[in-house]
């Protein structure tokens, strides 16, 4: 039985999500993270652009279940994203995967009518609001009310479209039921967790974000062993993980 069994059992957790982009995950340790999820948890994957062939074919290779496109700012990226996947993969798997794109600057934003307006946003599963890069080209923080206000907005905005929504970018203990009841999206997402919020129940947001945390601090041990060269880079996002459940920092290095 698998070490993450429990967590997937205790908790409402729907999809592993990773990326080629900010995730910095390469073909092997998205084929490493599809294997530990096998027939437990569908794996997403983040591409680097919208146009990201080559992600979409390793994507395909590997079997996947989602494919998500980062920094859509117009109604050209997105047009770019759907008609470039249907080019690369084969009709099934294109038919089979889930579709999402990312909101992830102010930019995005304002032209959020017109991304949902394309003739192709009845193929798209998700749009998933982004707030650390969303904050940062506002040069505020995550957690700021104008980026919640425009977060909730985005969220709402698809959800009058009948999209799926999922809101991430540094989730904390603290921030959890914020997000849950100000901005109401059907999934948050940690880095690599996703989570159903309207299967919580009596689960609270500090219980919630902390397994989320754990779960991942648990994956990043087992890819910092797999992956030697980027134990370093596991090692830290550990102690973030660690900062963000409020724990004591721990100094990591490398043997």
């Amino acid at each position: 039985m698998s070490q993450f069994s429990d967590y997937i059992q205790r908790y409402p957790i729907i999809a592993i999500k990773t990326g080629t982009e900010t995730e910095d995950m390469g073909e092997q340790e998205i084929a490493l993270l599809q294997k530990i999820f096998h027939n437990l948890l569908p794996v997403y994957v983040k591409i680097g652009g919208p146009e990201a062939r080559n992600d979409m074919r390793i994507c395909q290779r590997i079997g996947v279940a989602g494919i998500s496109a980062p920094m859509i700012e117009s109604e050209y990226a997105f047009k770019n994203f759907i008609t470039s996947l249907k080019n690369v993969v084969s009709p099934i798997y294109y038919k089979n995967i889930r579709k999402a794109i990312n909101l992830e600057t102010i930019t995005g934003y304002r032209n959020l009518l017109e991304i949902l307006d394309n003739a192709f946003t009845s193929e798209l599963d998700q749009i998933t609001a982004a707030r650390s890069d969303l904050s940062s080209s506002m040069n505020l923080n995550p957690d700021d009310k104008e980026v919640t206000r425009i977060t909730r907005n985005i969220v709402s905005l698809a959800k009058s479209k009948n999209i799926k929504t999922g809101v991430g970018g540094t989730i904390t203990k603290m921030n959890f039921d914020m997000i849950r009841e100000e901005i109401q999206p059907d999934f948050i997402n940690s880095r690599h967790i996703m989570v159903d919020v309207s299967k919580m129940g009596k689960i609270s947001g500090e219980e919630m974000a902390e397994s989320m945390l754990s779960m991942e601090m648990e994956l990043y041990e087992i890819f910092a062993k797999a992956f030697p060269e980027k134990a370093f880079y596991y090692k830290n996002r550990i102690e973030t993980n660690r900062e963000r459940i409020g724990e004591r920092k721990i100094l990591y290095f490398l043997r």
